[in-house]
């Protein structure tokens, strides 16, 4: 896992770079200024109206007596998506607007939760209780 992190973390500035060059070249920096300028204000607004939704779920649930899965689950990937949507380039603003499709993150964290259980059903993984 720290590898993957690693190359992560060193590959992702290197791929945003080569992407600004490649823009730049294509439409002109001004352009390429001007879009993630604009990117990052429309993510940051959609993030803002999705937060308020999740969290008025999340009222909502708890009033209901239900369990609140998806207003935690929506929350924790806003969570994740606002740090990539401030991130000046077009990777991490296509990975943030990515997350932000209700359908994509509830599919994302479906995935999750089945490979976590399967790996407590193999005993990889087990919880601590209090």
């Amino acid at each position: 896992m720290g590898v993957v992190l690693f190359l992560l973390l060193l590959g992702l500035p290197i791929i945003e770079i080569v992407v600004f060059v490649q823009a730049g070249a294509t439409i002109g920096w001004l352009n390429v200024i001007l879009a993630t300028i604009f990117t990052a204000l429309a993510g940051t607004a959609i993030i803002r109206w999705q937060g308020f939704a999740a969290l008025q779920n999340l009222r909502d649930a708890m009033g209901s007596g239900k369990a609140p899965v998806e207003p935690v689950v929506d929350g924790v990937f806003l969570l994740v998506t606002a740090p990539l949507m401030m991130t000046p380039g077009f990777v991490t603003d296509a990975i943030g607007f990515l997350l932000l499709v209700p359908p994509v993150r509830h599919s994302i964290a479906r995935m999750a939760l089945s490979r976590l259980k399967q790996a407590m059903d193999k005993g990889q993984v087990t919880i601590i209780r209090p």
